[in-house]
């Protein structure tokens, strides 16, 4: 019987926001301080999942596992908090990039080490999800039943405020199959408030193609 994932709809999301960084960090002209701007805000949206994806599984995930097998959620842990630091330093760098396009100084040669800092971070940060699933997954099914699992994800939900759920669903939406999308945005159309679900609507409008959005839309009606 195929079992609930938990990395699955986070990690897509991630990966996703993780590559748009990626992408734009690379085409950026750092002497264009509009396209810095633009760079500089989508890095706060995706330096702020990342940091309360590692929280959330610290809190949730990996301190419920660390109840059940003492010890297995070590590795992770010890993991997070080097990520967090590396994370860190790139986002002061990006925000003093930002400040100095601002007041305007050159900021190319800054740029240039940006990307290729940013570039070793997204390789880390890939082979770290990558290894969640293929390890921890394995033992979150040992110890846990999928309601359990399903358990995990209600309380991360619930500890998150409405307008960092938006956030995620420009990422995340896009990452997922049309089946996947479906199954996501039925169970959030039924716990939602009804102007709620319809801003969501909204942003994931944005960053779907109008054909995938107007498949999306159809099912759920």
């Amino acid at each position: 019987m195929k079992r609930m994932k938990s990395y699955d709809v986070p990690h897509k999301g991630l990966r996703n926001a993780l590559s748009q960084m990626q992408l734009l960090a690379g085409k950026t002209d750092y002497a264009n301080q509009n396209e810095v701007e633009q760079l500089y805000k989508l890095g706060q949206d995706v330096f702020k999942i990342l940091t309360i994806h590692a929280t959330d599984e610290n809190e949730i995930t990996l301190a419920e596992l660390e109840e059940r097998c003492t010890g297995c959620s070590q590795h992770d842990m010890e993991d997070h908090e080097q990520i967090h630091l590396t994370q860190d330093k790139l986002e002061k760098f990006l925000a003093n990039i930002y400040n100095n396009s601002k007041a305007g100084q050159n900021v190319i040669e800054d740029g240039e080490e940006f990307y290729l800092a940013f570039s070793e971070f997204y390789g880390t940060y890939l082979e770290h999800t990558a290894e969640e699933e293929r390890v921890t997954q394995p033992m979150l099914w040992k110890y846990f039943t999928d309601e359990e699992l399903a358990s995990h994800r209600g309380k991360i939900m619930a500890k998150n405020p409405p307008q960092t759920l938006l956030i995620w669903f420009r990422f995340v939406i896009p990452a997922q199959s049309h089946k996947e999308r479906v199954g996501l945005l039925t169970g959030f159309k039924k716990m939602a408030p009804e102007p709620f679900f319809n801003e969501g609507m909204q942003v994931i409008r944005q960053v779907l193609t109008e054909r995938e959005f107007d498949e999306l839309d159809k099912a759920l009606a």
